[in-house]
């Protein structure tokens, strides 16, 4: 029997009542909130099961959509899906977020008031303060994220104190210190080994966490927030954090890429930090579903394929590059290729909508990132009884995020980088056995592969938007990489945000979101039917409409696609909550723009 993250049932029950009760009403079960349940780490342990799935939600469950691949905000967002029927940016305040909440904030204040009174032995009491702050940190981390400034807690507030309850936002920068103290104390604290390897809160998890939370903060306060001292910090604690945990010895690479996103199991795979289990019958999913049996109305983007590199290093449109045989035949435009593209989109061909395949693509290209092979038919890989288990966190996103931060540091004269920077990040992952990419050299301001200098005409010189900025040659194959490296994970969104990027998401700025593959429609008929011993015939693909060059066209509306305001770098405050505190003489302040 596998064991789950995902909050045993009476530990959620405990945990789901309301904040005034759940630690001061005697419940119905044996959870007391008294001393002696305080002296006890496997009530620790119990307590703090029923918020893994809070933060570690993996493939989520059931039929619900997780912010991997598609059809949420989160994956839908970005510059790698193009979308037959585009979604758009929240255009007006809501008067409800459900985001918008301090009630586990309330929660691990109380957690980390019990811990901090206890009798524990000194290294026991650390260890769970150190879980409790971590989780802590996780949650306004998340909401700093999605909101910028927020009131700070760190005790638990009485309900009769009004003036803390609705105390004003604490600057960002600010509650992000609070961040890196608690993520530095859990660092320090807890435990190297704990429960189940790659199923509970260790050591690692909390560095990998803070070498996510202090890069994304480092680049916001570069780009968005113009601060260069605080991007210097936050960028520095991403690095030692990601560097102590890639030199802890515990993890490595594993062989083949494509593993990390269609195991059955991922327990003992060395690359995974920690991970969501899944079993027949218990706990289940639907994301491969979303990729074997159904039309991907959202499909991988021209501008996700072109990020790919050809197999010789080189990006596809630099003179030097004669590997790469141009788009205007699927079979020729994915040759010689990084293997990584291959792991992502179906290699065997375009899949057309009106061909007779039922799983098609709106752009053509296939995405299959988290189908395996070995369940196409059964039970577990269909439907919303899919097995395979989640990779939460993995050593590849920790080295990237390494090098970007190292890179960042550089950027800003604040770090020299080195060749082993690069050795030990992009390198060691090109050298992964089912990728087997050119290693990169450091070549000055530029990077080097093969002794040819890497200079990418399409390179993002900051001319897409006015007030843009150019991102320099190193920062654009380290961001590459990153995306190459971690695609349909929910990352790319947050990743754009911080940069000041989010315009590639912008379906009227960036054009190549709203186009697919080059078709031939006679040349893939031809080639259909030969293939399957079908007879289509051309006026099948009359749904599929072209651009003026030839190249599919999903969202065929022009005015339907999606636009991005400077505003949609922040979510806004929902207006019930700004009238709750002007109705009690209190003011909470609205985003700007909204």
């Amino acid at each position: 029997m596998k064991v789950k993250i995902l909050g045993l049932m009476f530990a959620g029950m405990a945990l789901t009542t309301s904040c005034e009760d759940y630690l001061t009403r005697p419940p119905m079960d044996t959870i007391t909130d008294t001393p002696d349940f305080w002296e006890s780490e496997e009530n620790y342990r119990t307590m703090m099961w029923a918020f893994y799935d809070i933060y570690f939600d993996g493939y989520k469950s059931s039929w619900t959509r997780t912010d991997w691949f598609a059809e949420t905000n989160v994956a839908d967002w970005v510059d790698d899906n193009a979308q037959k029927s585009p979604t758009h940016f929240i255009k007006s305040a809501p008067g409800t977020d459900s985001g918008w909440s301090f009630t586990y904030v309330r929660r691990y204040n109380q957690l980390i008031d019990r811990a901090a009174n206890s009798n524990l032995p000194e290294e026991a009491k650390n260890h769970w303060l150190g879980i409790a702050r971590f989780f802590r940190a996780m949650e306004y981390a998340k909401l700093v994220r999605d909101y910028g400034d927020v009131p700070w807690y760190d005790t638990v507030i009485e309900n009769t104190d009004l003036e803390n309850l609705y105390k004003p936002r604490t600057p960002r920068a600010e509650v992000m210190d609070h961040v890196m103290a608690d993520l530095q104390f859990a660092g320090q604290n807890i435990r190297v080994s704990d429960g189940v390897a790659g199923l509970h809160v260790n050591k690692a998890v909390a560095l990998a966490y803070m070498s996510r939370i202090m890069l994304f903060e480092g680049t916001w306060q570069k780009y968005n927030a113009k601060n260069n001292d605080k991007a210097a910090t936050y960028l520095k604690a991403a690095k030692d954090a990601a560097d102590q945990l890639m030199n802890m010895g515990k993890y490595s690479l594993c062989a083949n890429f494509k593993d990390l996103t269609t195991s059955i199991s991922l327990a003992g795979n060395p690359e995974t930090i920690i991970y969501r289990e899944y079993e027949e019958g218990i706990l289940m999913h639907s994301l491969m579903s979303f990729q074997n049996t159904e039309a991907e109305g959202s499909s991988p983007s021209r501008s996700l394929v072109e990020s790919y590199l050809s197999a010789n290093g080189l990006p596809i449109h630099q003179a030097e590059n004669t590997q790469y045989k141009g788009d205007k035949w699927f079979f020729d435009e994915f040759a010689d290729r990084d293997p990584r593209l291959y792991d992502n989109i179906d290699p065997a061909g375009l899949r057309i909508e009106g061909s007779g395949v039922v799983a098609y693509a709106a752009t053509g290209y296939f995405a299959h990132l988290f189908v395996n092979p070995s369940l196409l038919n059964v039970p577990g890989g269909m439907s919303s009884t899919n097995i395979t288990d989640a990779p939460v966190m993995k050593l590849n996103e920790v080295m990237m995020n390494y090098i970007e931060a190292a890179a960042e540091l550089a950027d800003m004269g604040a770090y020299s980088l080195t060749q082993g920077d690069f050795d030990k990040t992009i390198n060691a992952l090109r050298n992964r056995p089912s990728t087997s990419m050119p290693a990169v050299t450091l070549a000055g301001t530029n990077l080097a592969v093969n002794g040819i200098t890497i200079n990418d005409p399409d390179r993002d010189k900051g001319t897409m938007i006015a007030g843009d900025y150019e991102v320099s040659p190193i920062l654009w194959e380290v961001r590459r990489e990153r995306r190459t490296e971690l695609p349909y994970q929910g990352i790319r969104f947050h990743d754009l945000r911080r940069w000041g990027k989010l315009h590639y998401a912008d379906m009227k700025v960036n054009p190549k979101l709203n186009r697919g593959a080059y078709l031939d429609k006679d040349a893939f008929v031809a080639w259909y039917n030969e293939t399957n011993g079908t007879s289509i015939t051309v006026d099948a693909l009359k749904s599929v409409q072209l651009d003026s060059e030839g190249y599919i066209k999903p969202a065929i509306d022009e005015s339907l696609l999606r636009t991005v305001e400077p505003k949609h770098y922040l979510y806004p405050i929902p207006t019930q909550q700004i009238a709750l505190y002007q109705s009690n003489g209190y003011t909470l302040s609205q985003n700007p723009g909204w």
